[in-house]
C-alpha cells in the first residue's frame, strides 16, 4: 500500500508538472451516473456482492486533471453464511488523472476518499479511507461519454469494498 501511494504521489505530481504547461482554461462541470458492482472482502468470512446505483459531479479542471464527488446508495443485499450484508449508502472525494488522445478512449487514474455506511447482521457501521482506482471514458460527443471504471473503494487490514462501474457523464 505505501509503494500505491508513493506512485500515485509521483504521478500527481508528474501531472501537475504537465498541467502547468497548458494554457489556462475554465472548469468544465460534469454530472454522471454509475452502476456498481461491489464485492466485499472481510477476513474470516466469504465475499458478499452488492448492487449500488451512484451519482457523480464534478469539475474538468484542465485537459489532465478532474475532481469529483460521488453519492451512492445501495439497492439490495447479500446473505453470506447465514449474515446478512447491506451497504446502505457511501459518499466519496476523488482526482482523477486523466490521458487525453486523439481517440475517442481517455484512460485515468483516480484516487481519494471514500465513507460506506454498512450493516452486517442488522448492525449500522461507517468505514472511511483511501480509494485508488483506474478507468477509461469512450467519449461519444463533446457532452456525452460512457464510463467504465475499477476502483478499490475501501482498503482496510479487515475490510475492503472493490467496485466494477459502468456509467455515463454529461459535460455542460
Amino acid at each position: 500500500m505505501k509503494i500505491w501511494m508513493a506512485g500515485a504521489g509521483v504521478a500527481t505530481l508528474f501531472a501537475a508538472g504537465v498541467a502547468q504547461a497548458q494554457p489556462m482554461m475554465q472548469p468544465e462541470f460534469y454530472f454522471g451516473a454509475q452502476y456498481n458492482y461491489i464485492e466485499g472482502k472481510i477476513s474470516g468470512s466469504s465475499n458478499p456482492k452488492l448492487d449500488v446505483f451512484s451519482g457523480r459531479f464534478g469539475a474538468q479542471i484542465n485537459p489532465f486533471i478532474s475532481g469529483e464527488a460521488r453519492l451512492g446508495f445501495g439497492v439490495g443485499s447479500d446473505t453470506v453464511g447465514g449474515t446478512k450484508f447491506e451497504l446502505d449508502n457511501y459518499y466519496g472525494f476523488y482526482a482523477r488523472a486523466g490521458l487525453p488522445n486523439e481517440t475517442a478512449f481517455t484512460p485515468y487514474l483516480i484516487g481519494g476518499w471514500t465513507d460506506a455506511r454498512t450493516k452486517v447482521a442488522g448492525n449500522s457501521e461507517s468505514t472511511d479511507g483511501g480509494s485508488y482506482g483506474a478507468g477509461v471514458d469512450f467519449n461519444l460527443d463533446p457532452f456525452l461519454a460512457l464510463n467504465l471504471e475499477y476502483m478499490r473503494m475501501l482498503d482496510k487490514s479487515d475490510f475492503d469494498l472493490d467496485a466494477i462501474s459502468l456509467g455515463f457523464t454529461f459535460k455542460f
